[in-house]
């Protein structure tokens, strides 16, 4: 076993790209999140994004094979709609499935027998490299694809139907949980051990926004024996050897990824292992790649606060700030305005949870008397240090200038300053909008478009499966209004009957849409990750009113 640092290289998937070549062909990607989201990028790049689907799947479907009852009925509506257009289909399975031996063979003669359609699978990841060379599993593919599409004969007769987009084809599948916990500790002061056979790697470093090689961030290369056994005997000495190399670690995190977490592998007991032999503090995070961001950001900040939080000393006019991640608002340059309006207000922030994260700045935001929590990622760790040291949070709208107007009265009023209000109420524009982003966000951007623009008819969703990890989360009463929704159909659904005049939302979506409508690009790095980086767009104070202006 090796540890390899995450850094930024030019690494293409070479396999997915000869796929994507293929004629009369689609690709079906299957698998937990945290292992798709990059072929989607990679397909954009080659544009043949219209070759490539993706179906997500929870860690209770890939534990019970219902995932490839719900692939076949999936597959069956893409051929219903796209029969003319295809003859053949790979299925793109993952380590998850390699490992569970997951058998698609009746999906593959079913449909072979009721359509015509060949159906090949092809595994991907480390655990399929150690068996075969992916240059020689392609060569073998390709030849067995050929020789079968010669001998076939398609079904004639067969009824056009609409597919209802249960499985992804236009929306990309969300960053993972692992890669929102590396996203939430990017530091060059805490050390991230991702365990994992090694293919880990590549989604942590597409789904990071800025540059990942400032910060600290190793995966293992787990081998066959590691897997069944789950014990890493050579991980202490690894980490023994990164350590020298980075001699300004405060502690180190060990973070679970799909493998482990299948095997049921104990990394709170690798964990203690590694703080003993390196006395350094160390926190182990159960995520799963099953599971999406949010539950990743909001697991990481709640275990340092119970890990390293201690009472302190209340620091007059002081706050955190709780929930940031680019993942959710991009580069942390976008709240400018926000923390100008801290700064006026002669307010003190402690820490940022989370922005360049230290041992330091995590004790010491416990000297806070306030806290301010920009998404749901952060309400967790609020709940928490309310409970525990008896600081209050408030959770606070970064969209629009209303909203710093709206901020700068609360704060006021909670730190006793002299505040003159300036809130002007626009007149009523009966025009529909559709808001489609995070669920706080969502919620932030309906309040704005309402109270700066007199926006009244808006629907604000927010694409994503619930993660029962962060279930008080999404309880808050701050986003009961956001609807939620899990399926790419669903949501094409929904803007159908809906119909609205205005849409906002990342640039992805906007190739669902159609019709002569207003689209307002709300970056989404989530889902887009660094598709979209160099799109100029803002949201906070007076920067994100004037960009919503130029649309409305």
């Amino acid at each position: 076993m090796e540890l390899e640092r995450c850094l930024l290289d030019k690494e293409i998937n070479k396999m997915l790209k000869e796929l994507l070549q293929i004629p009369r062909n689609i690709i079906v990607s299957i698998g937990p999140v945290g292992c798709l989201n990059v072929l989607y990028n990679e397909s954009i790049r080659e544009n043949k994004n219209e070759k490539l689907y993706t179906f997500p799947v929870n860690e209770i479907e890939m534990l019970s094979g219902e995932h490839i009852n719900n692939l076949e009925k999936s597959l069956i509506e893409i051929i219903n709609e796209k029969y003319e257009e295809i003859d053949s289909i790979i299925i793109y399975k993952t380590c998850g499935d390699i490992l569970m031996c997951s058998d698609f063979n009746l999906l593959i003669k079913r449909i072979k027998k009721e359509y015509g359609i060949i159906v090949k699978v092809l595994e991907r990841g480390p655990i399929s490299k150690r068996k075969i060379l992916p240059k020689e599993r392609l060569k073998n593919l390709l030849t067995e694809l050929k020789e079968e599409l010669n001998q076939n004969e398609k079904i004639i007769n067969i009824k056009k139907a609409k597919s209802k987009g249960k499985i992804q084809h236009y929306i990309p599948p969300i960053v993972s949980d692992y890669s929102g916990v590396c996203s939430a500790l990017y530091s060059s002061k805490i050390l991230k051990v991702v365990i994992s056979p090694g293919g880990c790697k590549t989604p942590i470093i597409y789904d990071e926004i800025r540059n990942i090689n400032e910060s600290i961030v190793y995966c293992s290369t787990m081998g066959e024996i590691e897997i069944l056994l789950g014990d890493i005997k050579e991980l202490n000495e690894k980490i023994k050897n990164v350590l020298i190399k980075n001699k300004k670690i405060d502690f180190i995190v060990i973070i679970k990824t799909v493998v482990p977490a299948i095997t049921g592998m104990d990394i709170e007991s690798i964990a203690e292992k590694v703080e003993k032999e390196t006395n350094l503090p160390v926190i182990s995070l159960n995520t799963s790649g099953f599971s999406n961001y949010y539950s990743g950001v909001s697991l990481a900040l709640k275990n340092l606060g119970k890990k390293f939080m201690k009472e302190n000393k209340k620091k007059k006019n002081s706050v955190n700030i709780l929930g940031y991640t680019p993942l959710t608002f991009g580069k942390i340059e976008k709240l400018k305005p926000f923390f100008l309006t801290i700064k006026n207000l002669k307010l003190e922030i402690q820490s940022i949870f989370s922005h360049r994260l230290s041992l330091e700045a995590i004790e010491k935001s416990t000297c806070a008397e306030l806290n301010l929590v920009l998404s749901h990622e952060g309400i967790e760790l609020a709940e928490f240090m309310k409970k525990e040291y008896d600081i209050p949070y408030i959770i606070v709208n970064v969209v629009g200038r209303y909203s710093m107007e709206k901020m700068k009265e609360e704060l006021g009023k909670y730190f006793n300053l002299e505040y003159k209000q300036d809130i002007k109420y626009k007149e009523i524009d009966e025009r529909k909008v559709l808001i489609i982003s995070s669920p706080v966000m969502a919620e932030n951007i309906r309040q704005i478009l309402k109270l700066d623009f007199g926006l009244t008819e808006i629907k604000a969703v927010s694409f994503i499966r619930k993660s029962g990890k962060m279930k008080k989360a999404y309880q808050h009463k701050y986003i009961k209004e956001i609807e939620m929704i899990e399926e790419e159909g669903k949501l094409k659904l929904l803007e159908e009957k809906y119909n609205p005049d205005i849409i906002v939302g990342d640039l992805i979506y906007q190739r669902i849409f159609e019709g002569n409508k207003i689209f307002i690009p709300m970056i989404h790095p989530g889902y887009s990750t660094k598709l979209y980086m160099d799109y100029e767009y803002e949201y906070c104070g007076e920067n994100g009113y004037n960009y919503l202006k130029k649309f409305l």
